[in-house]
């Protein structure tokens, strides 16, 4: 039924939990599992714009792209932990909704889990965040917002 499951993970609890629907799919499948985590990126004019005055304009970018790698790690270990068989953890700069997408498109993912609330999430204000309702809409495969 579906070969690749991509699972965007940003440290929050609905990555979480759509983690471990992710595994579960996987196991059922035999699908490979992709974790993806995305940093927003700053541009150079971003940079110089911050209170922080770092040595180097490049900094954001690069701590910002350890932590997202750090959060993938996590997750692909999670998943592992959970009897995952097959993982690949990726880490990627842009826009998350349409990095995810793009990703997904690229690597010819059959499925997309997502959780419904990720870091920006603001639960009085929608049910879906706006990286899940962006996701589900520009996908061109199925994706399930956990």
């Amino acid at each position: 039924m579906f070969d690749k499951i991509l699972v965007p993970v940003d440290g929050s609890t609905g990555a979480l939990a759509a983690l471990e629907k992710a595994v579960e799919l996987q196991k059922l499948c035999d699908a490979e599992l992709y974790v993806l985590c995305v940093f927003k990126h700053h541009s150079l004019l971003e940079a110089s714009l911050s209170m922080v005055r770092p040595q180097q304009l490049d900094i954001p970018d690069d701590a910002l792209k350890d932590y997202a790698t750090e959060i993938a790690l996590q997750a692909k270990s999670r998943a592992i932990d959970m009897g995952a068989p097959r993982v690949r953890s990726f880490v990627k700069g842009g826009r998350p909704s349409s990095t995810i997408v793009r990703f997904a498109n690229k690597r010819g993912v059959d499925l997309i889990v997502i959780g419904s609330q990720g870091t920006n999430g603001d639960k009085a204000a929608s049910l879906l965040g706006s990286v899940s309702q962006r996701v589900a809409t520009m996908a061109k495969c199925p994706t399930l917002v956990v």
